[in-house]
Formats: C-alpha cells, structure tokens, sequence
C-alpha cells in the first residue's frame, strides 16, 4: 500500500513534538502532575537565584518574552509572577533599591533586570525598555546619580557586586564617565570593581584621598568638608546602611571612633560654618543630604521616631548636649527657619549686626544673596536703608522711612511708606502724639506692620493701616479712616466731623470757616466741643468766630488752644485743672469798626470763667461788665 507522503511528515512532526514534551519531565498524563515532578519543592523560591545563574536553562520550557506565547507552559511574564504582583513596583523607592543589592537566591541585582529587560536594558523579552522611565538606557536615573549633586538618588549604596554590570557602559575612558576618572586605569583583563580603577573611581580602593590629607582638619582636603555632602556615602563604607551605625563596615576604619558622641559628625555642629583653612568650623547649616539625617534623627516628618533615640529632634526648638549648652534650633523643621514666620520677635525687630553675624547671617544676606535661596534678603522690606547701618538700626525707623531717627515729626519723604501728608503739623501740636496715635496696635513688631511692610508677598502700598486710640473717640462714636478719601471722621480733636485729606487739605486757624470745621453751633451739644449758649441765638450774635476771638493772642488759653486735645474735659474755673486752659483767653473784639466800639473788653473772674462780662457799645446800646454777662 502506498502511503500519503504529506500525512508521514505530519505524523514525523508530532512524534518529534511528543519526544520534546516528555523530555522536559518524566512522562505522565496529567498536565498539573507533570508541572510538579519537574521542579522540586519549594522552587517558586529557589528560582530566582537559579535563573540568574542559567536563564538559558529556563529558556529550554519557559518563554522569556511578552511577545510569544507558549505550549501552556508557565511564560516568566505572567501578570501574576515576579515584581507583576507588587503594588508600586515602578516607584525607584522600591524596584531601584531591589536592583542595587546583591544577587541572591531571591533574586536581586542589575543581572536579574537583564534577564527580562535585556543585556543592554534596551526592552529585552519584556519590551519594556529601562530609558521609557529613566531617561537613559541603562537601570538608573540619568546623571549625577549621587545626593552631593542633587539628584533624589545615589549609585553609593549600589552593591560592589554589580560593578560588572557597571563596567558595561562605564569602562576606562568611557564617554558616560565623568573627565578623569579613572586618572589612571586599571591593567585590561582586571575584574571590574568599585574602587580598583576599572569603572570610576581609584584610591586602593577608597573613593577619597587616605592619610592625613583626609583625617586633619588643618587640611583643606578635609574629609569633613566632602563626607556632609552625602553621609550615607560614607556609612556604605563605614557604617551599616540602613541603620544609625557608622562602626565600620567594609572600610575598618569606624566613624565613631572619632565621632564618640553623634557617631558621624562632630559633637558642635551648629555654628556658623567656616570653609577655609586655618579656622575650619563644622557645622550641618551646609551640610548636602537631609535624606541622610533620618539615618539617626526623626528627620523631615515630624513625630517620626528617630532611629537613634538619643538624636535630638530635627523640630527642636532648643538643644544642650552637655558641651556647647543650650542653643537655638529649627523648631520648624529641617530646612525651614529657625524662627518662627512672620517673624515679629524682638530678635528680628532689634537685632544687631553682631547678632546678625552670629546667627542670621547663615542664612540671610542684607543685599544681593543670601546663602539659602530661599531666604529673603533684608533689602527686600527694608528698602530705604540696611537696619545693621550706623543710625538706621532699631527705634529709628530709618530702614524704611525717611525722616529724623525715630520720626518726631513723623515721615518726611513725597513717596510711601514716607508721605509728608499732616504728619508734621498733627505732631507739631502742643498735644503729645506718638505713631501710635493713629497707628495703634500697627508699631514696629506687631504682626500688622510686619504684615503691611511684607514686600515678599506684595510690594507694600498707600495708605498705611490706621487705627486710632480709644482716647480721640469723638462723642458721636469711634474713631474711623476712609482709606479712599484719607479722611478721617468721628475724632474728638475735629468735633466728629470729616476731617480734610491727609495729603493735601489744609485749616487756617483764625478763620471762621476752619473754626466751624472742628466747632459746631448748637442748643444741644452732640460734641464736646460744640459752642452753646449765646452762640446759638442768630438774632443776638450772628457774628464770625474771629470778630470776637483771636487765637493769635499771646495767653495761654489761645497758645494752649490745641495743647489738651486728649482730653474732651474743658476747664472753666481758674482753679480747674489745667490751670492754663481758659477760654476767655481767646476773646478779642475786632474792635474799630460797626457794628462794636467801645471799650471791647471781656472780663472774668475765678468764679465766672465761661460767663464774663463784655464792656462794648453795640448798635448804640452800652454793655457793661455787669450787665451784659455772656450765657
């Protein structure tokens, strides 16, 4: 019989297919059974590290790619194995530390990212290529992968054991290397490593100089200087990662051998730093790594509990360790002033520059920059003048005003925060008033001037906060400020009334218009100071003010017409008090022309202050002293 050629190479197929499926275990019927007997027990755990040593073997059963599904046979793809099954496995807080650890039987290592993600890291079976995230093709972030550069992130705490994976891209005069490193490469052939020359770095295998170059403080390529930078750099060495241990660890050489007290730095570490040599000071105010703090301190979050106990809080707001005494800290936090903000303090509002120097200045500058970005400069509100100068300091008001120390006249300049307006003919007057007058509760240190003087929010702008004292309440009510008009209403001094613009209304004393501008004409009083009485009565004496007042009279009760201001109490008894405020001082007939002539007298005595008599004859009628008493 003759047989179909087709069908016999079909059938030679299929027994070839069934020979390389029973070659892949030891033969049976049940597909899950045959799965088991292949691999010994507990090997979902084992496997990680047999891969690494021989994924070739795995590749025998199993599909290494995304792209290429296989005979039912587990892929090393699947959705439900390896890193697939844990939440934020993209997150570097969690793949990128994994990947710098050692292999392991877990698996571990920059090889076991090769093994899905290619040799070169291009996608591999995955097709996931590392460069999607890290913007490089290779299984870390783009440069400087170090903290003392900036980055978020650091190849220090990368396992030496990777260095062969390292060598691929940075090699001996490799363009990804930084210029010079290493200055003089290792003979060829030499097992790739951290430290021997092959990939970066040199030095016997220290990443820095060894000696006393390193160890003194009297040399400028102190160890001090680079190991702030990056502490966790060190401890990769020295210490143990991980925890607050710098006893040594692959370098013998122990941190806290030296460092009995905090371990990793000096024991005064506070101070302002000094970089140059001879006078090196230590101090964390430069130091570059905030990540590494929390290897001991509760760090940038605040209630933490700090790995090491007895670090002191990186919130405290004062610290004594037994050597330096109490001193000032950040009370708000790493990073953040050690002061509070807005800052209203006496110790910013009358600091000196001595003060300054000592403790401001590590992060403030007057002018120009200050060290820490984010620290304003004092030019910024200050704007007139440095607060540290020479007659521009504390109670002068100088630094943003212009006018006399401490501005007995108030401000004089034509522009805010120093209009001129009224302020020299209010504190001219016999009345003693201060800023605080109308600026109550708004002086320097309050939080509103702080507030209204914050040029770091906005450039500050006219008119300033006014808010009167109590004591210039006027009858009618409380003291107010229209800041549209600047005017003033409802203050004692004016009677109640709306007050002319601060910058540009005028008053005449000795002019009827002005006087009514302050005194009204009344039967009831609504105002301390309203005239009563025979004012009122336009038939009687419908004169103006100035036809029987002068206040340009040399008597104390005209000169002291503007002195007792602060009080709505009038004297009229030459025994009152003040003895020195009578208002018949004020009185004056115009005298020498109609409608008064005579004798154009008023006169009083301690019992008739307010009811004196006048001696003048009016519309030929003869007033006398006696006859014709005022009220």
């Amino acid at each position: 019989m003759l047989r179909n050629p087709a069908w016999m190479g079909l059938r030679g197929i299929l027994l070839l297919a069934v020979a390389a499926f029973v070659g892949c275990g030891k033969g049976t019927s049940d597909p899950v059974v045959y799965y088991g007997y292949y691999h010994p027990a507990g090997w979902i755990n084992e496997h990680p590290g047999k891969a690494l040593a021989d994924a070739g073997s795995c590749a025998r059963c199993h599909e290494l790619t995304v792209l290429k599904v296989g005979s039912g046979v587990p892929s090393c793809m699947a959705s439900a194995c390896h890193h697939g099954t844990q939440p934020g496995w993209a997150n570097a807080d969690l793949h990128g530390l994994r990947a710098k650890l050692a292999a392991g039987p877990s698996g571990r290592s920059f090889a076991s990212c090769q093994i899905c993600h290619g040799k070169d890291f291009s996608g591999g079976g995955s097709a996931n290529a590392c460069a999607t995230c890290h913007g490089v093709q290779a299984p870390h972030p783009a440069k400087p992968w170090r903290l003392s550069a900036g980055s978020l992130h650091t190849h220090t705490t990368t396992d030496p054991s990777n260095a062969a994976v390292c060598a691929q891209c940075h090699y001996p005069g490799s363009p990804h290397n930084p210029a010079g490193h290493p200055a003089s490469p290792a003979p060829a052939g030499t097992q790739p490593g951290c430290y021997n020359a092959t990939l970066c770095h040199a030095n016997a295998g220290a990443p820095h100089p060894l000696g006393p170059i390193w160890t003194e403080a009297t040399s400028p390529s102190f160890h001090g200087i680079q190991a702030k930078q990056d502490l966790l750099y060190c401890q990769s060495c020295h210490g143990t990662p991980g925890t607050p241990m710098f006893d040594g660890g692959t370098a013998s050489t122990a941190c806290s051998a030296c460092h009995t007290a905090a371990f990793a730095h000096s024991t005064t570490w506070y101070q302002d730093p000094v970089q140059t040599f001879p006078g090196y000071v230590p101090s964390h105010r430069n130091a570059g790594n905030l990540a590494a703090c929390q290897a001991c301190h509760d760090g940038l979050v605040q209630g933490r509990t700090a790995p090491l106990p007895a670090a002191p809080s990186c919130y405290s707001a004062s610290f004594d360790n037994g050597v330096h005494g109490t001193v000032g800290c950040h009370a708000n936090g790493p990073a953040a002033p050690n002061h509070p903000v807005p800052f209203t303090g006496t110790t910013h509002t009358t600091v000196t520059q001595a003060q300054f120097t000592a403790d401001c200045a590590a992060c403030h500058a007057v002018a120009g920059s200050s060290p820490v970005a984010g620290a304003p400069l004092c030019s910024v509100c200050h704007q007139a003048a440095s607060p540290l100068d020479a007659g521009k300091g504390p109670g002068t008001c100088l630094s943003c005003h212009l006018g006399a120390a401490g501005l007995p006249a108030g401000p004089t300049g034509t522009a805010f925060p120093s209009l001129a307006g009224a302020h020299a003919k209010h504190m001219g007057l016999r009345t003693a008033l201060t800023c605080n007058t109308c600026h109550n509760g708004i002086g320097a240190g309050s939080l509103a001037h702080y507030n209204a003087a914050n040029a770091r929010v906005s450039q500050p702008t006219s008119p300033a906060p006014v808010a009167m004292v109590a004591t210039f309440n006027a009858q009618s009510g409380t003291a107010g400020f229209t800041a549209a008009a600047l005017t003033c209403s409802n203050v004692s001094c004016h009677g109640g009334q709306t007050t002319p613009s601060w910058q540009t209304g005028t008053l005449a004393v000795n002019a009827t218009t002005y006087c009514l501008a302050c005194h009204k004409i009344a039967s009831t009083p609504t105002q301390y100071n309203d005239a009563m009485g025979r004012h009122n009565t336009p038939s009687d004496h419908n004169q103006t003010c100035d036809y029987c007042h002068d206040m340009t009279q040399a008597k104390p009760g005209a000169q002291n017409h503007f002195k007792y201001l602060d009080t709505p109490a009038v004297s009229g008894a030459v025994t009152g008090s003040p003895a020195d405020q009578f208002p018949s001082d004020t009185i004056r007939f115009g005298g020498g022309s109609q409608p008064a002539t005579g004798a154009l007298t008023y006169t009083v005595t301690s019992s008739t202050q307010g009811q004196g008599g006048c001696a003048l004859t009016c519309h030929t009628q003869d007033h006398t002293t006696a006859n014709n008493t005022w009220n």
